[in-house]
């Protein structure tokens, strides 16, 4: 197989330390020793995440000078996983498969990991299963992978598939399946597994704890979140060591637990903050009620030179939302271009919400119109709930039908305009609404509550 891209290497710009290795003979840069076959330049080159065409000339050359060897193939997969754009690189993979497979190197485990991470990095989750499934050399890690990117690909009932028949774990086993069940939003789930892990005697480390703080947050299970502060106190990493990672969802667990006191005792004891974790407190604060501390602290954020990002303007839009301050908001929203960012569709939404209930549904009605984008029926849902707030049946009316049409067998959005219509003695209209209600079979769901 011809290798295209050696010829164009001249055309790619290359900094000092990638034109030193470059001048090296390839003899020279291939080294031979049993104990470190492969090329520092497909190390540089993935550490850099230069084009795909890079490393597979690298590579036609190395095959050139030597045979290739197992680490040969696993620095070229690296390089490869860290390549852009990925739709290149999604176009490399494949060849770098064939020579794996043509040079025999899929018996080496090291090197079919190193394809099993570079398909799931890409998406490509069927050709990483048929790789898996082959008969290449395995071992846990290409477990792991597989379980991992399952995970990540949304694919739960593979995730547990592989897991379940994996003939040996270890802590990245059970960790990759928790923050599976975690993305897929089965968090009761994702505690009963760490919990088993607990069982078989396996230490947790961090990112399995942080996965399980995230369970925490979603179920309000503080007390199970606690025991895991506790946990991390008595193991040092909230002491000596510091982990901001770790430290971030604490803040986020205790925020949406609705334990602000803790929340602000984790963020207050951070030194080295970053931007995640600033996002994490101001918004905790702004949907827990404290909307003037929350722009206290976005406030602060800036004069500590934080740059905020899109994370950031949603949680102060939230923080003036909860507070009433319609001219802030204003104006924190119209700041957004000034900080290179581009409103998305969740700030026009909290724009509008701030406006629907200040009162202004008009203006409000106006900014999810005039959106560069089409409103998801939950912005037009939160509008609702301020011309019924508001009693505001001009704007309300357009609003519910609009809802209806987005929505017609969720019943919540007919009885929401159904009530309005009933606030403003409009019993014709309001009749319609519910004959249009049992003709559509339209249920509302009932609400649900979650006690710890």
């Amino acid at each position: 197989m011809r290798l295209r891209g050696a010829d164009q290497m001249s055309r790619w710009p290359l900094d000092a330390a990638r034109s030193r290795l470059w001048r090296l003979p390839v003899a020279a840069a291939f080294s031979t020793a049993p104990s470190s076959h492969g090329c520092p330049l497909h190390a540089e080159l993935a550490r850099r995440g230069v084009p795909a065409a890079a490393s597979l000339a690298v590579y036609s050359r190395i095959r050139a000078a030597t045979p290739p060897t197992a680490f040969t193939f696993s620095l070229l997969l690296a390089a490869l996983a860290s390549s852009s754009p990925a739709g290149c690189t999604g176009q490399a993979a494949p060849v770098a498969h064939a020579q794996a497979l043509k040079c025999g190197a899929l018996a080496h485990p090291v090197v079919t990991n190193s394809l099993l991470k570079l398909y799931c990095a890409l998406g490509l989750l069927p050709c990483a299963r048929r790789v898996f499934d082959s008969g290449a050399a395995l071992d846990v890690a290409s477990w792991n992978t597989m379980v991992s990117g399952y995970g990540k690909g949304g694919d739960l009932a593979a995730a547990r598939e592989v897991f379940g028949r994996m003939p040996g774990r270890n802590l990245v086993s059970w960790s990759a399946m928790v923050d599976a069940l975690v993305r897929a939003g089965e968090f009761g789930e994702a505690l009963w597994v760490f919990d088993r892990m607990m069982f078989e005697g396996l230490k947790p480390d961090v990112v399995v704890l942080v996965s399980v703080l995230k369970a925490c947050a979603h179920l309000g299970a503080v007390e199970r979140g606690r025991w895991v502060h506790r946990y991390l106190e008595t193991e040092g990493v909230l002491g000596r060591q510091r982990n901001v990672m770790v430290e971030t969802a604490l803040v986020d667990m205790y925020c949406k637990c609705g334990c602000m006191e803790e929340a602000w005792s984790v963020f207050d004891s951070v030194h080295c903050r970053d931007i995640v974790l600033w996002n994490s407190m101001i918004g905790g604060l702004a949907v827990n009620g404290h909307g003037e501390r929350a722009l206290e602290l976005f406030r602060m954020m800036s004069e500590k030179g934080f740059r905020p990002n899109q994370s950031t303007f949603v949680a102060a839009l939230c923080a003036c939302t909860h507070t009433g301050r319609v001219d802030e908001g204003r104006d924190i929203f119209q700041s957004m271009r000034r900080h290179g960012i581009e409103p998305q569709r969740e700030h026009y939404g909290c724009l509008a919400d701030l406006f629907g209930r200040a009162g202004h549904v008009q203006e409000a009605e106006t900014v999810l119109l005039d959106m560069p984008m089409e409103p998801h029926a939950s912005q037009w849902g939160a509008l609702m709930s301020s011309c019924r707030m508001h009693n505001d049946i001009s704007v309300g009316e357009r609003v519910g039908k609009r809802l209806i049409e987005l929505e017609p067998h969720h019943g919540g959005r007919y009885a929401i305009l159904f009530n309005l219509y009933v606030a403003n003695g409009r019993w014709e209209d309001a009749r319609a609404i519910r004959l249009m209600l049992e003709e559509k079979g339209a249920k509302k769901e009932a609400g649900l509550s979650f006690r710890e």
